[in-house]
């Protein structure tokens, strides 16, 4: 009787020390916490509503450093109803909107607030809306599919809206006019993902490289390298895409297919330097990490196609017959999309979902040198350009 008694009291205090871990006042949202037990917790509702109040709380910060720090000529607009946004829209005649996706339209898998009913109102007004990412990891279907279940707005999506940095790296290499070989191949050697491969392979290219088979050793030794016998054959280009699976032994072909194919081209599908991923916004190693090291090793410069290169502003327009200055480019990086959008002769919009920050912000307004990083306009996040989230902001 008495082991029982002992084992009831033990449960008991173990309940109210679960209680008190987790205990949360009624009407408010628990802190997010990495540790995956308590994430399990929320659910996309509560994660979007939390993006949601960061972003405006961050928007409150900005408003500080811009009407504090900033001298009239460098001031973007602080745009704060939906009203200043439309209006700011009619006096620039904008009629086309690029949108980066991840940090502005979602996070993850969870959606940005009222990033649906902004994409589903500007097309049903019939404005020319793009998905402009550096991710080189999918295809521009995968890309389709992806917005459209995080979105919720299947039907309207086309994949032509779709441009993604593998597919611009396999229309920049057509318009390169690589040679072909005696059985009339273009040979691409490839530092990066599936999709990316299949993106090249449907540009017309043959292709070598991409996801080793699982069994794969990931490093290789002096003798190995030096016995090694090169199947790859003759390239032309060398594309490099983020590969979560970059090794060692990756490097190391690499560096010698561009040292034994001299002219071959060095393709950066972008440059990014980080992503965040998690409730503490982690950085995630970007391309630009893997770039730099077969640049280093190779002694060679990669030819950038992702934001926010000039090739990729020039495809844009011709394929599109976008016109620069109507056109506004929605970001979350400074040195990616903001500068892609001001550099290529657009406007720029700044949204506070993802990367950038007020510190960020404050950084490129005290610098001369970073005046390409200054955005247009800011705003806490996509849902401030939909008509009908005005009074929810």
């Amino acid at each position: 009787m008495l082991y029982y008694l002992l084992l009831l009291l033990l449960l008991l205090e173990n309940s109210l020390a679960w209680s008190s871990k987790h205990q949360v006042s009624r009407g408010t949202m628990p802190l997010l916490s990495s540790s995956k037990s308590d994430e399990a917790l929320y659910t996309s509702e509560d994660i979007t509503d939390t993006i949601r109040k960061e972003s405006v709380m961050e928007m409150e910060k900005v408003t500080e450093v811009v009407n504090t720090s900033c001298s009239e000529s460098k001031r973007p607009l602080l745009i704060e109803t939906n009203d200043d946004f439309n209006s700011y829209i009619h006096n620039n005649s904008i009629e086309n909107f690029l949108f980066d996706c991840d940090g502005v339209l979602y996070r993850g898998t969870d959606a940005m607030p009222c990033a649906s009913q902004t994409i589903q109102q500007l097309i049903s007004r019939g404005k020319k809306v793009f998905f402009v990412t550096n991710n080189a990891a999918s295809t521009r279907m995968e890309l389709k599919t992806k917005l459209e279940k995080v979105l919720n707005c299947r039907g309207i999506l086309k994949e032509d809206m779709m441009i993604g940095s593998a597919y611009v790296a396999g229309q920049y290499l057509k318009s390169c006019k690589l040679k072909k070989d005696s059985d009339n191949k273009t040979r691409v050697h490839v530092i990066g993902t599936a999709g990316l491969c299949s993106e090249l392979q449907s540009a017309g290219f043959d292709i070598s490289g991409g996801q080793d088979p699982v069994d794969t050793p990931s490093g290789m030794s002096r003798d190995e390298l030096a016995a090694y016998q090169f199947p790859e054959g003759e390239i032309d280009a060398l594309v490099i895409g983020l590969d979560n699976d970059f090794n060692y032994r990756k490097l190391c072909k690499a560096t010698v297919l561009l040292q034994r194919n001299p002219d071959a081209l060095l393709v950066a599908t972008n440059l990014d330097a980080f992503d965040l991923v998690g409730f503490d916004a982690r950085h995630l190693p970007g391309n630009g990490a893997l770039v730099s090291a077969v640049e280093m090793a190779s002694g060679r410069t990669a030819i950038n196609v992702g934001k926010p290169s000039s090739t990729l502003s020039e495809l844009i327009m011709d394929v599109y017959g976008l016109k620069a200055e109507e056109t506004l480019m929605v970001g979350d990086r400074l040195d990616t999309d903001i500068t892609f959008g001001n550099d290529s002769g657009m406007k720029s919009a700044l949204v506070l979902t993802g990367c950038a920050t007020s510190s960020d912000i404050a950084s490129v307004m005290k610098d001369d040198e970073s005046s390409q990083m200054i955005p247009s306009v800011i705003f806490p996040h996509v849902g401030y350009m939909f008509d009908d989230a005005a009074g929810d902001n």
